[in-house]
């Protein structure tokens, strides 16, 4: 046996090349022997101690390696406070433990010098178990998982005591290399299966049989190595007879490949070898092996034997075919059929190549179709369900043509003309729809775009072919329905959307039109409703209706108390009028945009005040009157400009309105709690913060702020320190709930403690009304 012993500069480099579990795997076991011989052997059993472990740290000298997670700290100490590789772990005769070191070990345990040194060198000798593992681990040796895996399946595994499988398996999860004694064991077990097994080996070797293609071989040979063999003599008798076969068709596929084109290759190595080769991988080594292993060698015979390169072609042309078929008919409906198949029966092999080269062409051209209009299909389905099973009607349906082809394409062409133009999408539609009806005409048809467009009465006189001219006719009429559909169906789904618009605007009837506001404009029809006096208004007489406005907003004047903002929001709706509208004149554009708005315009407005909702009723009520009343009963007579200016009223209630009132609502609290002293109270407090942050030595400045919050200078330093406190740490979270504790618990006056809160809790708020 040959001894193996490293150096200790050499075992802890290839240490370091270890994984933490491999680590902690050898010193387990390397362990488990050392307690074992020197704790059984009972070195000081005459001493008033005795040993009773013995523990390794496995990372010494490791602790800056990737082998420990993080930063290694050394878990063994003697109780002299020195960190150890080995401790020793001496029991009294009443229970107390020593946790020593080798030198301290000696003196405790009361053995002499010689005999510790022994002690200690046995433990080195030990480690030898240990090089011999790290030295083959190094040499590139591993676990043998092949035969530990073949005596697992076969069960003889279990033929080991619980211990010796327990080290496997742990050796196994490691990916260590066995120490010999170890290895040889488990290799004697392994042997005595290929024994067993060496007849059948015998006889796949006895084949000069090389599979470069199929993996017929490797898979018998992995059954011979899986499955314990029951009878020698039928098995061998079946291998024999499957070997046969195996050979055969690896011959047959040898000599087709030498003289087979590129392409066969290909179709050879992606159709036969590769998904026969997946089913023999995935056959598992149970007792039907053999019935299933047949079955798979019978298939391959039956596709490949005997078939020479022409067979195999025209095989994967009828597929292509098949495929192609398949394609056009999703894409284009159930006439789209393009046999390939009337082609003349005795065709070289150059001919089927160019043939399924035409065909994969075509392919690839359909699916980048497909890919196109799909897409467009599926949200159009998505969208408008109804409109696509209605143009699919019309697709399928057979078309009935005229005799007189000429008169009947002038008639047809002048109704098209006559039709509104679609936009980009629907053109697609018609399009697709198109495609749909029909794949090709004869000729050159659709390459010079005949079939599909509505060609010139002119251009349409020079086509020749009275078949084509048909076709033409028959595109051209069923481009009509198309388009005729998709207008009725927009125009239908329009005027369900104008409706819509037009209740969001009367909030659903609750206005009813009236046209007595027509004779004012929209800033005079304002001033007079705010205006007190009409002394500059003589020759105006209000009318009933705005006479009735006035009362209602007057009203809200007088119950709120809030005049100015009133009037500051009603001139903000005259420039809203003003403005641009951002969005296309397209009156479905339109239409939509409206929807949007009046969708996002909250109608809860419970959380405002009485006044607030009282007024954005009248608000609702005013534009109606002025502007929505004139939205005309049908869509298609509708007023570009007035849809504008209801736009603009929604966008200007949602947008502006609201963050009007909300700011509106902040001043109130502003000068409710501050006072008259507002802005320079403000301002004071939101310098104290800042101050905080250095130490201030302006006088001044400090008499100023004591003066105007009313407080003493020991007031003010307090504050400032509550605020140096919680602010000036970084990172630290919950800083305005510190400085509200802070606050509260100082001796300042309440109404003090109430504007500082406020202020920081509201203070971009606050500075940004201020400042405007």
């Amino acid at each position: 046996m040959k001894i193996y012993t490293l150096t200790d500069e050499k075992r802890r480099k290839i240490l370091s090349k270890l994984k933490y579990n491999q680590i902690q795997t050898l010193s387990d076991f390397t362990m488990y022997k050392v307690k074992s011989e020197m704790i059984t052997n009972n070195f000081i059993a005459a001493s008033d101690w005795h040993l009773v472990d013995v523990q390794e740290d496995p990372f010494w000298k490791l602790r800056y390696t990737d082998n420990a997670p993080g930063k290694y700290v050394p878990k063994l100490k003697c109780y002299c406070g020195k960190t150890l590789k080995y401790q020793y772990v001496l029991e009294s005769r009443n229970g107390k433990q020593l946790y020593l070191g080798k030198e301290h070990f000696m003196q405790h345990a009361g053995i002499p010098q010689k005999i510790a040194n022994q002690i200690h060198e046995r433990v080195n000798d030990i480690m030898i178990f240990r090089d011999e593992i790290l030295v083959k681990y190094d040499r590139g040796e591993r676990f043998p998982l092949k035969e530990y895996r073949i005596l697992d399946r076969s069960g003889m595994i279990f033929e080991f005591g619980e211990d010796f499988r327990y080290k496997l398996r742990r050796f196994r999860d490691a990916n260590l290399p066995l120490f010999h004694v170890d290895e040889n064991r488990l290799m004697s077990k392994y042997r005595q299966i290929r024994e067993a097994n060496y007849a059948l080996q015998r006889v796949l070797n006895r084949e000069k049989f090389e599979d470069n293609h199929f993996l017929f071989r490797r898979m018998l040979e992995k059954y011979i190595d899986d499955v314990k063999i029951k009878n020698l003599k039928d098995d061998t008798e079946w291998l024999k007879s499957v070997l046969n076969d195996c050979r055969l068709v690896e011959e047959n596929m040898e000599s087709m490949l030498s003289i087979s084109t590129n392409m066969t290759k290909e179709i050879l190595k992606a159709d036969y070898i590769k998904p026969i080769n997946v089913r023999l991988t995935s056959l598992s080594m149970d007792g039907i092996f053999k019935i299933r292993f047949e079955r798979i060698l019978n298939s391959t015979k039956k596709s490949i034997y005997e078939k020479n390169e022409v067979d195999i072609l025209l095989k994967k042309e009828e597929e292509k075919i098949v495929e192609l078929n398949a394609l056009q008919v999703q894409l284009y409906g159930k006439n789209a059929v393009q046999d390939y198949r009337d082609m003349k029966e005795n065709r070289s092999i150059e001919e089927v190549i160019d043939s399924i080269s035409e065909i994969k062409k075509k392919y690839e051209e359909y699916e980048k179709i497909k890919h196109k209009y799909i897409h467009l299909i599926n949200t159009y389905i998505n969208f408008y369900p109804v409109l696509i099973n209605r143009l699919n009607e019309i697709s399928d349906k057979e078309i009935m043509l005229s005799n007189n082809i000429e008169s009947e394409y002038t008639k047809v062409l002048e109704e098209y003309k006559k039709l509104p133009r679609l936009n980009e999408g629907e053109n697609k539609i018609v399009r697709y729809f198109m495609f749909r009806h029909k794949v090709n005409i004869p000729g050159k048809g659709i390459k010079q775009g005949y079939s599909l467009s509505a060609i010139p009465i002119e251009k349409f006189k020079e086509v020749k072919s009275k078949d084509i001219q048909k076709l033409l006719l028959e595109y051209l009429i069923l481009r009509v329905a198309i388009v005729e559909e998709i207008i009725e169906f927009k125009n239908k789904e329009l005027q369900d959307k104008y409706t819509k618009a037009k209740n969001i605007i009367s909030r659903d009837g609750k206005y009813k039109p009236d046209k007595i506001m027509e004779s004012y404009d929209i800033e005079l029809l304002i001033s007079l409703l705010i205006d007190d006096k009409y002394s500059k208004y003589d020759n105006i007489t209000l009318n009933k209706k705005v006479e009735l406005l006035k009362q209602k907003l007057d009203k809200i004047i007088k119950e709120s108390g809030k005049r100015t903002i009133v009037e500051h929001i009603l001139n903000g709706l005259i420039s809203s009028y003003h403005g641009e509208l951002s969005s296309s004149n397209d009156i479905s554009n339109i239409v939509d945009s409206i929807i949007r708005e009046g969708n996002e315009v909250s109608y809860n407005v419970a959380s405002l005040s009485q006044w607030e909702q009282d007024f954005i009723d009248f608000l609702y009520e005013l534009n109606y009157y002025y502007y929505g009343d004139k939205l005309s009963k049908d869509r298609k007579t509708a007023n570009v400009k007035v849809l504008n200016k209801n736009l603009m009223f929604l966008r200007f209630i949602n947008t502006k309105m609201r963050p009007i009132i909300e700011q509106i609502n902040l001043s109130e609290q502003l000068r409710e709690i501050y006072g008259s002293n507002l802005v320079e109270k403000v301002d004071t407090i939101n310098k104290l913060s800042k101050v905080a942050k250095i130490k201030n030595k302006d006088i001044k400045a400090k008499e100023k702020y004591k003066s105007v919050l009313k407080i003493s200078s020991k007031q003010l330093d307090s504050i400032i320190k509550v605020y140096r406190k919680c602010f000036n740490k970084k990172g630290s979270g919950g800083k305005l709930k510190k400085l509200e504790r802070g606050i509260n618990s100082l001796e300042i006056r309440d109404s003090l403690k109430k504007e500082i809160i406020f202020f920081e809790k509201n203070k971009e708020n606050i500075l940004k009304d201020i400042r405007s």
